[in-house]
């Protein structure tokens, strides 16, 4: 009894002593934030503190249902979405696998044999040979007997040196890198079915401006009819009218082509065979509201982007496989166990003198392997530093990109001020070219070409509207996420 309490306390001190762990514990790399950030963003810090967090739902920050359905659907139904979140199961699964080492590992087995011991053999020889004591070893040379056997075995090797909680450290922060994959692929599907949505409504109302271009020019074309049976107008202006009605009616099926491939594009997104929804034209200013763009401090880029916690994660798994490649140059230390019961007879196999056991302690001194252990050290301090400078990149390459769509925000909102200027006086031009031609002061080209400034500048400004929905989707997946509104600003809910 005393030699089994000395066993027991020599296992529960060398779990204990989790100082022999090798390697370091992981420590987040210092990162050089850029000073002129605050300018960049062209908001006050202050109103956005750094533990708000972005709101989940941030699509909804665009006032249209519809597009908050067609996402939701997606979610759920996008096969991209499936499979990454198959993905982050696996990983959840390799853990497990990775952690089962910290714990004795028990098997059971049975097994009946009939045995026939040679004539020509001396007994005890295959014990002098190496073999492990048995009936069949002692049995007298010629004889025959059965062999029941019922055993249980244990191998239980102590994690002295932390290798198999590095791995665990390692496989658990993999399966981390896996579920931020899953996010970024959930983010980059909202943000593809919002542009495609937002490229349909551009393109309904594309088609509203091309239809409504088309009853104009056909109304003026019957108006030049009119004044030139009179002998008011020319045959040339009774052609050149009839051309841009012409024109304004071709962009139409075009335009028409173009939605249908892109709702196709949408559909797929969503999860849906082409051709199973349903959109009913509306034109983009009036399904989409434009929110305003808060940006908080830009350390809060480390908690949101899914990219950078993904190379993060690797970070730490790469950290702690140093660790477990160091461990790799010391002593395995395990616990062997094996015990049963072991009968030549059936009816005696369950009696207590069948019982039968061995257990004891075994260590395992690396001497040498051809430089193994080295080229795994080797190996695993170069794939940190690779993980280290692949994470410094991303992190810039997020701050750039964030900046980027900074500026093309502020520059498209000043473009779409001056383009609705444009619109404005081209529409004021039609009006005075209209009037001036009545009167005999101009002739139908002035007109035209007033007509034709005003298509422009319609399609422009929608061009443009569009974009800049575009450039927020693309800052909200930049963001890794939405915003909250200031708490001054939040309602009650």
């Amino acid at each position: 009894m005393i030699r089994y309490t000395s066993m027991l306390n020599m296992m529960l001190a060398a779990l204990s002593l989790t100082a022999c762990v090798q390697g370091q514990n992981y420590e987040r790399p210092a990162v050089d934030v850029p000073n002129n950030w605050s300018k960049i963003a062209a908001a006050d810090p202050a109103q956005f503190p750094a533990d708000q967090q972005p709101d989940a739902e941030w699509w909804r920050a665009f006032g249209n249902d519809e597009l908050t359905g067609l996402i939701e659907r997606a979610l759920q139904q996008n096969h991209d979405v499936k499979r990454a979140v198959a993905r982050v199961l696996e990983g959840r699964a390799a853990v497990m696998s990775a952690s089962a080492g910290l714990y004795p590992q028990v098997n059971l087995q049975g097994s009946y044999s009939s045995l026939a011991v040679s004539k020509n053999t001396l007994a005890g020889l295959g014990l002098a040979r190496g073999g492990q004591p048995g009936p069949q070893v002692f049995a007298s040379p010629g004889s025959t007997f059965n062999l029941w056997n019922g055993s249980m075995d244990l191998r239980w090797e102590l994690d002295f040196w932390g290798r198999i909680r590095r791995g665990e450290e390692a496989a658990l922060a993999e399966v981390g890198a896996n579920e931020q994959d899953a996010r970024a692929v959930a983010l980059s599907l909202i943000g593809d079915l919002g542009q495609s949505y937002f490229r349909i409504r551009e393109l309904d109302e594309q088609l509203e401006i091309a239809a409504r271009t088309v009853a104009v020019r056909q109304e003026s074309l019957e108006i030049i009819k009119k004044r030139a049976a009179a002998g008011l107008a020319s045959d040339l202006d009774v052609a050149r009218t009839d051309v841009l009605v012409a024109e304004a009616a071709g962009a139409i099926p075009d335009l028409t082509r173009s939605r249908a491939l892109e709702l196709h594009r949408l559909e797929v997104l969503t999860g849906s065979a082409p051709g199973s929804l349903t959109l009913s034209g509306k034109a983009l200013n009036a399904a989409v509201i434009q929110p305003e763009i808060p940006v908080g401090l830009p350390s809060q880029l480390l908690e949101r982007r899914p990219d950078i916690l993904q190379s993060e994660a690797t970070l730490i798994a790469a950290n702690a496989r140093i660790g477990q490649a160091r461990a790799y140059f010391f002593p395995t230390l395990s616990i062997t166990g094996q015990g049963g019961l072991q009968s030549a007879e059936f009816a005696n196999w369950f009696s207590g003198n069948s019982w039968n056991y061995s257990i004891g302690p075994s260590i395992t001194l690396p001497i040498f392997l051809g430089g193994t252990n080295v080229a795994r050290l080797d190996q695993a301090e170069s794939r940190y530093r690779q993980m280290l400078e692949s994470y410094q990149q991303t992190i810039l390459q997020a701050f750039q990109e964030v900046a980027d769509l900074l500026v093309s925000l502020h520059t498209r909102a000043e473009q779409l001020a001056r383009q609705r200027e444009q619109l404005i006086a081209a529409r004021s031009a039609v009006t005075l070219a209209t009037v001036r031609y009545r009167k005999g002061l101009v002739n139908y080209l002035d007109v035209l070409d007033a007509q034709r400034g005003v298509l422009t500048a319609e399609t422009q400004v929608v061009l443009t509207e569009r974009a800049r929905l575009t450039d927020m989707v693309s800052l909200f997946k930049a963001l890794g996420g939405g915003w909250l509104k200031p708490a001054s600003a939040a309602s009650p809910s």
